[in-house]
């Protein structure tokens, strides 16, 4: 069983659910993303659960997609359980009727339901199963709600044929019949999902059509005369016309919209993503954040008060005391305890200023990461950031390549 959906919506807490302390974590295979795994037992039944990264759609953009998306193709999951955001119903089922046209069997939880009654959204659950053709189970995972349910749906599961079918143009329609119908096995999804992907320009796929159909040259012609029927690239016009059916989905199960007052911490989270506002608090929050709390006091008091205050006068003297006497060679002395000693520079260096500088920094950077700002500052940057082929992400690696050669190097990426 694989645990899918965009990050925030709650798989974590599901997967701790189901899985307990019997919980592994691994890099994937290449990558420095995380993949938990655990395993669960349910009506006597053993399930191997694997909670994946954040992903919104099957057209990947980051890592953590591509590794999503491998681990779907590869494993080949016996239940896709796909965790949505009850208030963002609309950009959630996106990813659902990807995962259908997959032809993967899929149960969907529609996650935080308290949150979205207190912004006044009523979702019509019954209504929006009998239209997917799947199960989809109301939760509120961090407050236990709809767990169990989940836990029974699973035990009790049986693969079955969505009777939801995606249809766009009939022009893309034709193209999509066309090109499935020349396709071979082994794609690891539906013949309609690989033309679909191929119409959409996906690399990946691209690249094993290419090695392995004898028909491929009369699929890229055919992508091609689809290409020029329209004014945008495939890919936009696919989640256009992905979007619309979304929407008429919405329109159905989206009984109403209360009047909703926002918070204080929603007001705050907006004022950080608008340009005129978010602009000065960025500045803030390096002024106060990096430069003052990172550079003088991290970087600045702590290096020269641990240096000055503690090795100088009392650990160093009893370190070479100590060399001395243990150590009659003049050379390994030198070595440990001289200029250039191991203790001395090494040792001594990396304590004194590795160490309060990191610690400081990891300690602004877990303020900025649990209360949810860099997310924000991510939308607020990724207009500037596209005009260097970039994405509002690369703000804290750009950031970091600023002061550390070797953290730029780190985190560039093959374009």
């Amino acid at each position: 069983m694989v645990l899918v959906g965009p990050p925030n919506v709650g798989k974590s807490v599901i997967f701790n659910y189901l899985t307990g302390q019997y919980v592994a974590v691994s890099n994937y295979p290449g990558t420095t993303v995380d993949v938990s795994s655990g395993y669960c037992k349910i009506n006597g039944r053993m399930y191997e659960i694997i909670d994946t990264p954040g992903m919104y759609s099957f057209i990947t953009i980051t890592d953590e997609e591509r590794v999503t998306r491998s681990i779907l193709l590869q494993e080949k999951p016996d239940i896709v359980v796909h965790v949505m955001d009850a208030k963002n119903i609309r950009r959630m089922l996106n990813l659902t009727i990807q995962l259908l046209d997959m032809g993967f069997p899929v149960v969907v939880v529609v996650n935080l339901m308290d949150e979205a009654e207190k912004k006044g959204i009523v979702l019509d659950i019954g209504h929006l199963s009998r239209i997917l053709g799947i199960p989809v189970i109301p939760a509120s995972a961090i407050n236990g709600i709809g767990l169990e349910i989940l836990k029974k749906e699973i035990g009790q599961y049986r693969p079955v044929q969505s009777c939801f079918h995606m249809k766009f143009t009939n022009t893309i329609e034709q193209s999509i019949m066309l090109i499935s119908n020349q396709l071979k096995e082994g794609y690891g999804i539906s013949p309609r999902m690989v033309a679909l992907l191929l119409i959409q320009g996906d690399k990946v796929f691209y690249q094993l059509a290419s090695g392995r159909e004898p028909l491929f040259c009369e699929m890229i012609t055919e992508i091609k005369k689809l290409g020029d029927c329209y004014q945008y690239g495939m890919e936009y016009v696919i989640a256009i016309e992905r979007q619309k059916i979304v929407d008429s989905i919405c329109d159905k199960v989206l009984k109403e919209r209360g009047i909703y007052q926002q918070g204080t911490g929603e007001k705050l989270g907006r004022l950080t993503r608008e340009p005129a506002t978010g602009l000065p608090i960025l500045s803030l929050v390096l002024f106060f954040g990096i430069y003052q709390f990172v550079g003088r006091f991290g970087a600045g008091f702590l290096v020269d008060y641990i240096d000055n205050s503690i090795f100088v006068p009392y650990i160093n003297p009893l370190v070479q005391l100590f060399v001395y006497q243990s150590i009659p060679w003049e050379w390994m002395q030198s070595l440990v305890v001289g200029k250039y000693g191991l203790f001395t520079l090494g040792f001594r260096y990396a304590f004194i200023i590795i160490l309060p500088i990191v610690s400081t920094f990891f300690f602004v950077f877990a303020i900025l990461e649990d209360s949810g700002y860099l997310p924000r500052l991510a939308m607020l940057m990724d207009i500037i950031f596209k005009k260097l082929s970039l994405n509002g992400r690369a703000v804290i690696p750009f950031a970091l390549g600023l002061g550390c050669g070797t953290m730029a190097v780190m985190v560039t990426r093959e374009r």
